[in-house]
């Protein structure tokens, strides 16, 4: 496994709900860390809610070698450093600023790392159960489904929970 000389930013993985516990671990171990969140109230209960922007995902500045790649896995909800064959890839400057930026940001969110655009999706549920096709966009209420047809082809609106990757 390589390593890249120098701190740089990596995207850690961790375990559903444990991002407060790998903070704590984190500090102990003098990481800078970046974990954002964001506000929102609750459709059931009428409460506040604290949610990630990334869910199951963290961010660490630090210059990683291989006895700080094990002690990070060690930490408790900590399920891996984002690698690839090489070894652990760090996240370009650039993409941390984007990031950063989102803790500006006070409007409505809509997060979704199930569905993206150009993902070949089914219909679940409803009257089109069964029907396939592309995404052409996602927003907050509603994925616009792009259907093929022989003339051409249509677009249509599907809520999320309709749908499954596919």
């Amino acid at each position: 496994m390589q390593y890249v000389n120098g701190p740089h930013w990596y995207a850690i993985r961790v375990r559903y709900r444990h991002e407060e516990v790998v903070q704590k671990g984190l500090a102990g171990k003098n990481t800078k860390y970046l974990h954002l969140t964001y506000c929102e109230k609750s459709k059931k209960k009428k409460v506040i809610l604290t949610k990630s922007f990334f869910p199951g995902y963290m961010f660490i500045n630090l210059e990683l070698n291989r006895h700080l790649h094990v002690e990070i896995l060690k930490l408790l909800g900590v399920v891996e450093i984002i690698k690839n064959s090489d070894g652990p890839v760090p996240i370009p400057d650039d993409q941390i600023a984007n990031i950063e930026k989102l803790k500006e940001y006070e409007g409505e969110i809509f997060s979704s790392q199930k569905f993206a655009t150009g993902m070949k999706v089914k219909v679940i549920s409803g009257p089109l159960e069964g029907l396939t096709g592309y995404i052409d966009d996602v927003n907050k209420n509603h994925i616009k489904l792009g259907i093929e047809s022989v003339p051409g082809s249509v677009s249509i609106h599907i809520p999320s929970e309709d749908l499954e990757p596919f």
